[in-house]
This record gives structure tokens, sequence and C-alpha cells, in this order.
């Protein structure tokens, strides 16, 4: 599987610059905050995955350098 490593660090940073800024506004409905803080914290954690999951393959990959 490719993981477009750029993708999943924009993602990340969106994701956590979204949630610190959901966490210090004010909600009328707290539910609501609390479920979309949730999801924006699984997104996260999930963009972290990928990017250790991507460090590990790049890891593992032969590098295809040529000396001339």
């Amino acid at each position: 599987m490719k993981i477009n490593k750029d993708l999943v660090d924009a993602t990340m940073m969106l994701s956590f610059i979204i949630l610190v800024l959901i966490g210090t506004t004010d909600f009328s409905d707290m539910l609501l905050k609390e479920i979309t803080m949730g999801g924006l914290a699984l997104l996260s954690v999930a963009m972290v995955t990928l990017r250790i999951i991507y460090m590990r393959q790049e890891a593992n990959s032969p590098k295809n350098e040529e000396y001339e």
C-alpha cells in the first residue's frame, strides 16, 4: 500500500489545529462539541499511525542508488 506522506502530514496538522480551535471555543451544545472533538481525535490518531507505518516502510525499502 502506497502512503502519500504529504497528505498524511497535512491532514494530521489540520486535525490538530481544528481540535485546538474547537476545544477553546464555547459551544451551546456540549454533546456536539465532545462528538466533534472525539472524531477529530480519532482522525489525528489515524494519521499518526499512518505516518509511523510510512516511516517503517521507508526504513525497510532498499535504496536504489547508482554509483557512476
